[in-house]
This record gives C-alpha cells, sequence and structure tokens, in this order.
C-alpha cells in the first residue's frame, strides 16, 4: 500500500479572513441578513402570502384574532433583532465584560425569533399545529420575547459606553471616511 502523504492539520483558525477573523463578525452579518429576511417574513404572516389569504373578512373570528395577534409578536420580534445586533456591535467595537444576561437574553430572544418564523410562515407545515392552539401560542411567544428583549435590552445599556464616547468615536470615523470635512467645523 503506497505511503499517503502528510497533510497539515486543517483548522477555522488556520484560514485568513482578515478583519472578519473575529466568530461575533460572522454573528452580527448573520443577525443582519436574518433581520432583512424577517422583515419579509413578518409582512407575509400578517397579511398572508397569497391575494385570497389577505381578506380578513373571510377568516373565521378566531381565526382573525390569531391573525391579529401575530402582529404583536411582529412587534417583538424586530426590536429584539435590532438589540441583538447592537449588543454584537458593541462587543466587536469596545470588547466589554459580557454581562450574565446577555447569553439568556439572546437565546431567548432567538429562540422566540426562530419560532416565530417557522410557526408563522408555515416552515416544517408546524403553522397548522401552531394555529390549533388559538391565541394561547402567539401569547407564550410575546412572553418569551417580552422576557428575552428585557434581558437583552438590559445587557446592551450595560456594555454601552458614554454618549461622549459614541459621539466622538462617530466624528472621529467620519473625519477618517470622508476627508473633505473639516474637523474645525
Amino acid at each position: 500500500m503506497p505511503d499517503m502523504p502528510d497533510f497539515p492539520d486543517l483548522s477555522w483558525d488556520r484560514i485568513p479572513l482578515g478583519p472578519f477573523d473575529d466568530r461575533l463578525w460572522w454573528l452580527l452579518i448573520g443577525l443582519c441578513i436574518a433581520l432583512l429576511l424577517t422583515v419579509q417574513a413578518i409582512e407575509t404572516a400578517l397579511e398572508g402570502a397569497w391575494p385570497h389569504q389577505r381578506r380578513t373578512s373571510r377568516l373565521a373570528p378566531r381565526d382573525r384574532t390569531v391573525q391579529l395577534s401575530w402582529g404583536l409578536v411582529a412587534l417583538l420580534v424586530i426590536p429584539g433583532a435590532l438589540l441583538l445586533i447592537g449588543n454584537v456591535a458593541v462587543l466587536i467595537w469596545r470588547d466589554p465584560e459580557h454581562p450574565e444576561q446577555l447569553a439568556l437574553g439572546s437565546v431567548l430572544t432567538g429562540v422566540g425569533w426562530a419560532l416565530f418564523l417557522i410557526f408563522s410562515l408555515n416552515a416544517l407545515r408546524l403553522g397548522r399545529l401552531f394555529s390549533n392552539l388559538g391565541l394561547i401560542g402567539p401569547l407564550a411567544l410575546v412572553v418569551l420575547l417580552l422576557i428575552g428583549d428585557a434581558l437583552v435590552l438590559t445587557a446592551f445599556l450595560d456594555i454601552l459606553p458614554e454618549w461622549d464616547v459614541v459621539t466622538e468615536s462617530i466624528e472621529d470615523k467620519l473625519y477618517d471616511f470622508l476627508p473633505f470635512l473639516d474637523e474645525d467645523e
């Protein structure tokens, strides 16, 4: 049997990724893409994917209430997603100590976000199962997202630096990117 050549140990740490060598960058990119896709999913969940589903007068009163409750869930998905993006951005920018509530809040918000997408878009054919729960299903997601969003918000407020530091950083980077601006103005 011929001798096999020795291959070097391949690992993710050895791949040169430039400025995106930190996993937080990839998490931030993934969260931004997921948020863009979620906006379309929210429209589909609230109005229906097909034109005949957009006529709520044809729905039974129970189904109308369930469809309207998805709007409340959607109102909590977007702020939670934006807070997660903000937390990851501050972690990349300042590299502060991670607050304890960030992990739990991120998991609760992420699970609520994923369940909203799975059930509202009828992915995996679970939409009918969730609609059989009636108003209890969306209300359970509302509670899950409220707790998750509150934890992520408190974590964001813990790691966010003073407002003067934020404005100075923005101004400094603007002067770096736009050299025609005069710093004396």
